[in-house]
């Protein structure tokens, strides 16, 4: 293990790629990760049951890589664990697998990192195919702030938290799972990603629980990454995927924010999206549009919003029926 304050090399990284249905995405990256694995990084692939190629992709362009195939989709939290699990690292970089990192991205990033002990998190630089800037940092959700995003489709920013400019290192709230490096101590000290999120939201709540163990977590804007955007979700899920990116923010509410957090969003949101599904459903009627299938989302996440996750009542009932059935002992 390291000294904390010293500049760390590639052979001192631990390297997870999370795949599914990832077999026209990971083969550029893996082949960009060829200046870090000649320096000594080690490669885990976690393989959720992509029932495609993806596999044999990996080993073809990453022939040294630990390849861990899982029977089912565990979800990224889970599979991301496991990656963790089987790590030697003092440093974990979790990527995605439609990413592209340059030559001197990770080695950059580790020396920043490395460098810097209160640093427990840290994220890089993220542009588009094109090079335009891609957010990825942003602080943590308010009530008010999703609500704005709710009622227009827009974030709050453009490019990070108050108004970030791409070329400014700071402290932040959260960043991106895209690229995600960790100090190993950090990770260890909140036992890794929580597995109750399923498909989002499990960056900003490892970020919030890294934070409140006393860890900084910093965007870098000496190292750059190319990610070309969710592909094998969207290719997947199509419109499923604003349900789950909203499950994963109640969930986040829940367990970071409280109940009654929660319920004010629900309440405001659920409003919001009904506003929104009428609106779209009378611009359908009007002229020729996507308005019918829009609506038909903004319903669906304004039912979620009314009902709440599922996932909720399932973590709440064996804790509500345990307390019911528990009795004193009897000496």
């Amino acid at each position: 293990m390291p000294d904390e304050g010293r500049v760390a090399s590639c052979n001192e990284v631990s390297i997870i790629v999370v795949t599914w249905r990832s077999a026209d995405d990971v083969g550029p990256l893996l082949d960009s990760l060829g200046p870090a694995l000649a320096g000594g990084a080690e490669l885990i692939v976690v393989e959720n049951a992509s029932g495609d190629d993806t596999p044999a992709r990996v080993r073809a362009c990453a022939p040294r890589a630990r390849v861990i195939e899982n029977a089912a989709n565990r979800g990224f939290a889970a599979a991301a664990n496991q990656g963790f699990a089987a790590s030697r690292g003092a440093y974990v970089l979790f990527l995605n697998p439609d990413t592209v990192v340059r030559d001197d991205t990770i080695v950059r990033a580790i020396a920043h990192l490395a460098g810097d002990p209160s640093i427990g998190v840290l994220g890089c630089r993220t542009v588009n195919p094109d090079g335009t800037p891609q957010p990825t940092v942003d602080r943590f959700h308010t009530v008010g702030g999703l609500l704005y995003e709710a009622l227009t489709s827009r974030r709050r920013v453009d490019a990070g938290p108050r108004g970030l400019a791409p070329n400014a290192t700071c402290d932040v709230d959260w960043v991106c799972g895209s690229f995600l490096l960790c100090r190993r101590a950090a990770l260890e000290a909140v036992a890794g990603f929580d597995e109750a999120y399923e498909m989002y939201g499990e960056d900003i709540d490892l970020c919030h629980r890294i934070r409140a163990a006393g860890y900084r977590v910093v965007y870098f804007a000496g190292a750059t990454l190319t990610h070309r955007g969710n592909r094998s979700g969207a290719r997947r899920w199509g419109a499923r995927r604003d349900v789950e990116v909203l499950k994963g923010t109640l969930r986040f509410f829940r367990r970071r924010r409280g109940v009654g957090a929660e319920r004010a969003f629900r309440l405001l949101a659920g409003g919001a999206f009904a506003l929104k599904a009428v609106l779209a459903s009378l611009t359908a009627l009007t002229r020729a549009h996507d308005g019918a299938a829009r609506g038909r989302l903004y319903l669906r996440l304004a039912w979620l919003c009314a009902t709440g996750d599922p996932a909720a009542r399932r973590e709440h009932a064996p804790a509500m029926s345990a307390l019911r059935v528990e009795a004193p002992r009897r000496s």
